[in-house]
């Protein structure tokens, strides 16, 4: 299918971007398979492709992950996928490069297939699009086996934001029910791997896929190569021809651990088992630590990938530098392409104090491009303290007494000893506090107790740590909970039994009063009344304010498809919004709009193009911190045109099972390798001033079944070492601008609402200095729980959930209209819902509190066979929900529940309504609650706008 779609010429930004995405994607693409050296392609002649995913290549994941979906105000432009311009398939980057496709013909008219029932799913933005492979016939493959030897077979996957995968599944197209492939190939495709294996003398898989598929399907197909191309992002079909004909060497190596088949990971039993609850019986056994451990053997093992060339690894040292260890090696480039390698170091832990993994990984560098011949000199530093590991037993980490043994290889099942360090005592090297607890018995699986005197360390250096790191005392300083006031009122008295008052003196203070230095800001914060700051604290609502008029040469021009912004309400203060925008993808936006020329007045299209860049997972497999931090350089100079300021990403969650679907947009299995990845784009990211990144999701969000609820329970060894460590890393290391909360609880808490998630970790032990904001609608939490909490910005926000941060601080009494009815307002722009204003009154007729809804003039009320009339029509006290709206659209009735003589009654002759029920007059919060979270949202704001 041609695109009718007129785009605009690329700009200079533009072509920056495709280039560093197309040179990461090609970083990151990691070879699994190469028999006889079938890759790279010898020449530029004929060839066989075959496969969804070579017409028709996937770039990258569905919902907040692909940025040319249109944004929140959804369905983007499908045309983009047909467009060179910001979509290379691998088809056309193949012809491209001088390929002729013998069965060309054949893949445009499925393709063409494809693209209709495509256009026919209803939702383009979240729901993930599954298409049958086309049945190959004997006859067609040996006609195309007279023109080529080689048939590329695409293997082409999808997954997305709310849904996770499945083994196989079944869609329906017209009246047809297929089955399609997911981990599993489908029976159509095993089929057509045999059929495609007898006809032609090679056959390469290329696997377009968000994650790993079955290992023993894989080998199956008897390929004579197979390479990961992954999830590429725009230029993904030009970046795996790079690959495929030899202009660039594969040295991606895998980031999560492949297995022979799913039944081998340790969470096969129970992931997804229980809607409500996922319990981590797996403990801190994730992915290679499993394997590697419990001595599974994998089908394609972590950190592994291979190459077109071949390296040595020589001159192994190792030498203690204080209570550092310093690992050195040369590494050889002993074939005939140029190449890189990836050095990784990995340390197994003495089992003196407690079970531990076979090894873990500790240190990781990747070779610069070696020439054939060329050699290269790495260095590797691990400080001992990070060699600690969590016991609950000792109040902290502890660096257990005994030997550590360290190997350097290329993969975690090819690796080379190196040396042994020795402690002769066990070390507190941290202390914290136990935070989030668990609040039930949990069985966690148990890795050593012992070590076998293996005969590999029989050679090796024995290097006695003298200098032990000395202990940190990280228990948060903020535990106690306490909270301090700011008031202007000098009457002003504590609410709660943890705050404590400071009075400050009243001043018209203007926000640039903070960054001149004449004013704390604390002080200014303190000038604002609670519904203000209760503003500041709470989005807008879902977009932005003028996205539906939408102007240009504004000085802040409005962001059309935007995920919110921030209040717009203390502007006389100085204050401006910030603009967010979903990643980590790409900045995602309204690609095309219509806007109105502020000094002209007239109309004109806009175009908001941004790069789609390769997914985290395929960028993280590169082992290389500096392509990452180039993707956020050109990230960020996406958001400086596009007037963002907060980019919400990268996501950074630990793929824990193969199954979640969301797993495209993190990093790893490897705490280690995700806050190093994590660390290096936040970076790039906040490279240009006025703008940041925003690290999710704020913890343990590890499956998109139930997410909003889903309880995750985990042990407190695990939930450190392995899902909290990576924020850690990129916390203290790049000090992101933001960080946003999960949907799911962890041991019973929604995460937003977690003090101890969100103010003990966060900022206690780690230092964080920005702002904590929820995921969209925050999941199962509260708003003003969590503003106790320290998360510190409720979104998408709107008037409800300021409402209910300020109800919380004071009573707040109900708000009517002249019929006497409760007003209604619409929290959402695409949708008829409506949130009631009761405010601190709840409607209840055993209530001892009643309100009085005084009438308008001219309106009059009665009571009628038991209902309340104004003017002839009734009253309603509530409205109707989301999910009703959602269930049957063409049905929905925004207010229902008709006031009636159970709960309302008639006052003052008809001139006024009375309603039973109970009004809320005790704070459950306290001012100064507020006051710091709007003053660690005044922070970030402050530096978006350059000041």
């Amino acid at each position: 299918m041609k695109s009718n779609t007129i785009y605009p010429p690329m700009s200079e930004r533009e072509i920056s971007g495709a280039a560093i995405s197309r040179e990461a994607a090609t970083q990151g693409m990691v070879l699994l398979k190469n028999i006889n050296g079938v890759l790279p392609l010898k020449g530029r002649g004929k060839i066989a492709l075959f496969g969804n995913g070579a017409a028709r290549t996937i770039r990258g994941g569905t919902g907040s992950g692909d940025p040319f979906n249109g944004g929140l105000s959804g369905g983007g432009d499908q045309d983009v996928d047909q467009s060179l311009r910001y979509h290379i398939n691998i088809l056309n980057a193949m012809e491209t490069e001088g390929f002729e496709i013998v069965n060309r013909e054949q893949q445009m008219a499925w393709a063409r297939c494809y693209d209709l029932a495509k256009r026919e799913m209803k939702d383009q933005v979240m729901s993930v699009f599954a298409f049958p492979e086309e049945t190959l016939t004997t006859e067609k493959l040996e006609e195309y086996a007279k023109e080529t030897e080689t048939a590329i077979c695409v293997i082409s996957r999808n997954s997305g934001e709310g849904n996770d995968r499945f083994m196989k599944k079944e869609v329906s197209i017209g009246d047809k029910k297929y089955e399609i492939g997911d981990y599993r190939l489908s029976a159509v495709e095993m089929d057509n791997l045999k059929k495609l294996r007898s006809a032609f003398s090679s056959l390469v898989l290329v696997l377009n896929v968000p994650g790993s598929i079955s290992v023993q399907d894989l080998e199956a197909a008897c390929a004579d190569a197979i390479l990961l191309m992954g999830q590429a992002g725009q230029e993904g079909g030009a970046a795996v021809t790079d690959i495929l004909t030899g202009k660039a060497t594969p040295s991606g190596k895998l980031t999560a651990t492949w297995a022979k088949k799913y039944e081998d990971y340790p969470t096969a039993g129970n992931f997804l088992q229980d809607f409500n609850k996922a319990v981590y019986t797996e403990g801190i056994y994730v992915g290679y630590r499993y394997f590697d451990t419990f001595n599974v053997e994998p089908g394609y093992p972590f950190g592994y990938g291979l190459s077109y060339t071949t390296f040595a690894l020589g001159n192994l040292e190792a030498s203690l530098d204080e209570d550092t260890l310093v690992l050195g090696v040369t590494v050889e480039n002993t074939g005939a392409f140029a190449g890189r390698e990836v050095v990784q170091a990995y340390v197994s832990a003495p089992v003196s104090e407690m079970d531990m993994p076979e090894q873990e990984l500790k240190g990781f560098q990747k070779t610069m491009l070696l020439a054939p011949g060329e050699k290269e000199d790495i260095k590797i530093r691990i400080p001992l303290r990070n060699l600690a590991s969590y016991s609950e037993n000792a109040g902290g980490y502890i660096l257990s007494k005994g030997d550590y043994g360290v190997r350097i290889g290329t993969s975690s099942r090819d690796t080379k000893p190196v040396c042994k360090i020795r402690l002769e005592q066990t070390a507190l090297t941290e202390q914290v506090l136990v935070e989030l607890p668990l609040t039930e018995t949990l069985e966690e699986k148990k890795g050593l107790t012992d070590r076998k005197d293996e005969t590999i360390w029989k050679d090796v250096p024995v290097l006695l740590a003298v200098q032990i790191p000395e202990t940190l005392d990280s228990r948060s300083a903020y535990s106690d909970e306490k909270v301090v006031t700011y008031a202007t009122d000098t009457s002003y008295q504590p609410v709660m039994p943890y705050e404590t008052v400071r009075y400050v003196e009243k001043k018209e203070w203007k926000l640039n009063d903070v960054a001149s230095g004449r004013v704390s800001m604390e002080e200014f914060a303190a000038q604002l009344d609670a519904a203000q700051l209760a503003d500041l604290c709470c989005g807008t609502g879902w977009g932005v304010q003028d996205e539906n008029n939408p102007v240009i040469g504004a000085s802040s021009e409005s962001v059309p498809g935007a995920a919110g912004e921030t209040t717009h309400a203390l502007e006389s203060y100085g204050v401006s919004s910030i603009v967010l925008a979903d990643g980590p993808g790409g900045v995602r936006i309204t690609q095309q709009f219509e806007a109105t020329d502020l000094e002209s007045g007239e109309k004109r299209q806009v175009y908001h193009y941004c790069t789609a860049w390769p997914v985290g997972t395929l960028l993280a497999q590169s082992f290389d911190p500096e392509i990452l931090e180039q993707v956020g350089c050109g990230m960020a100079a996406d958001m400086q045109a596009m007037r963002i300021d907060l980019l919400l990403g990268p996501g950074m969650n630990i793929q824990r099972d193969p199954m979640c679907g969301r797993n495209f947009e993190y990093f790893s299995e490897d705490p280690l390798i995700s806050g190093k990845m994590a660390s290096a784009m936040v970076r790039g990211l906040q490279s240009l001033p006025g703008g940041g990144g925003c690290i999710k999701h704020y913890a343990a969000n590890n499956q998109e079944t139930n997410r909003n609820a889903v309880d995750s329970v985990i042990g407190q060894r695990a939930l450190r070492e392995i899902y909290l460590e990576p924020y850690k890393i990129a916390i203290q290391e790049s000090q992101p601008l933001s960080i946003m909360s999960s949907y799911n609880l962890i041991n019973g808490v929604p995460t937003a609402d977690s003090y101890d998630l969100c103010t003990d970790l966060a900022r206690g032990e780690w230092g964080f200095e920005g702002l904590i904001m929820t995921d969209w609608n925050g999941g199962s939490s509260t708003p003003w729980k969590s503003m106790h909490a320290g998360n510190d910005l409720i979104m998408p926000g709107g008037k409800g959930r300021a409402m209910n941060i300020l109800q919380a601080v004071r009573t707040v009494m109900p708000e009517f209209d002249e019929r006497g009815q409760v007003i209604m307002v619409q929290e959402v722009p695409f949708a008829p819902v409506f949130a009631a204003r009761w405010n601190s009154f709840t409607v209840d007729p055993e209530g001892p509190d009643t309100v009085m809804a005084p009438l308008g003039e001219g309106h009059t009320a009665e009571m009628k066979d038991g209902e309340i009339l104004v003017d002839g029509e009734k009253v309603y006290m509530q409205a109707n929900d989301m999910k009703t709206f959602f269930n049957d659209p063409a049905s929905f009735v925004p207010k229902i529940c008709p006031a009636n003589e159970e709960v309302a009654f008639i006052l003052d002759d008809g001139r006024a309504i009375g309603y039973k029920g109970h009004l809320d007059k005790k704070p459950r919060l306290c001012l100064g609650d507020v006051q710091r979270c709007a003053v660690h949202n005044l922070r970030i704001i402050l530096k978006c706008m350059g000041l």
